[in-house]
């Protein structure tokens, strides 16, 4: 039987949390003011403050978390799309 109390890490690195994504999206980013936009079209009310406290990890809210990596995720895309199509007419 496996002992489930000690960590068994496949990698010495530790995972990205909201934070560190949060901060590879740069300065400004409009990222909390994004998910309270995609929370509030699911019916979800929520302040940018709370946004912020699940991002820093001072609270912990399902939705709101889904909601931020479904933000960034279609950010990281955006900015993918915007250097292919830079690159294209740069051709």
């Amino acid at each position: 039987m496996q002992d489930l109390t000690t960590k068994s890490s496949t990698s010495s690195e530790p995972a990205p949390t909201l934070r560190d994504l949060y901060d590879r999206m740069g300065p400004r980013n409009g990222i909390a003011g994004r998910v309270v936009a995609h929370l509030a079209a699911e019916g979800i009310s929520v302040a940018v403050s709370t946004v912020f406290n699940v991002i820093y990890g001072r609270s912990s809210h399902a939705a709101i978390t889904d909601a931020f990596l479904t933000v960034v995720a279609a950010e990281k895309q955006r900015r993918a799309d915007i250097i292919a199509r830079t690159k294209a007419l740069a051709d």
